[in-house]
C-alpha cells in the first residue's frame, strides 16, 4: 500500500531537487546523528518546522510504499517518518503550501 508523503525544504534546494529528486543525506556529528535519510511527514498539517525553520520553506510531496517507512524516534509526532533511499524528480512534485509565518 502506497502513501502519500510530505517533505519540506530550504527554497535553495529547489533546483537541486527539481534536478535530482529527494537524496538522502546524513549527520554524524553533533548531538542528532543519524544515517543518510529522508524526513517526511505523512500529515501535510504536520510538517517538520522546526528542524529547517519556519520561512522559505518549500513542500515536495510523493507516494512511498507504507511497508519501507521507519518511526522518526527524533521527533514527537506520530506522523514523521524517514527512509533511506532516494525518492527520483518524476516521483515528487512541489505543492503550494503557506508556512506557519503567512
Amino acid at each position: 500500500m502506497k502513501i502519500k508523503a510530505y517533505h519540506i525544504s530550504r527554497f535553495k534546494n529547489r533546483d537541486s531537487i527539481l534536478k535530482n529528486g529527494l537524496i538522502p543525506k546524513g549527520k554524524n556529528s553533533g548531538l542528532i546523528q543519524y544515517p543518510p535519510s529522508i524526513f517526511f511527514s505523512i500529515d501535510i498539517n504536520d510538517l517538520a518546522y522546526d528542524y529547517v525553520d519556519f520561512e522559505y520553506v518549500d513542500c515536495w510531496e510523493f507516494e512511498i510504499e507504507y511497508s519501507k517507512i521507519k518511526s522518526d524516534t527524533f521527533s514527537y509526532s506520530k506522523s514523521h517518518y524517514y527512509i533511506n533511499e532516494p525518492i527520483p524528480p518524476s516521483d515528487i512534485k512541489l505543492i503550494p503550501h503557506k508556512s506557519i509565518q503567512e
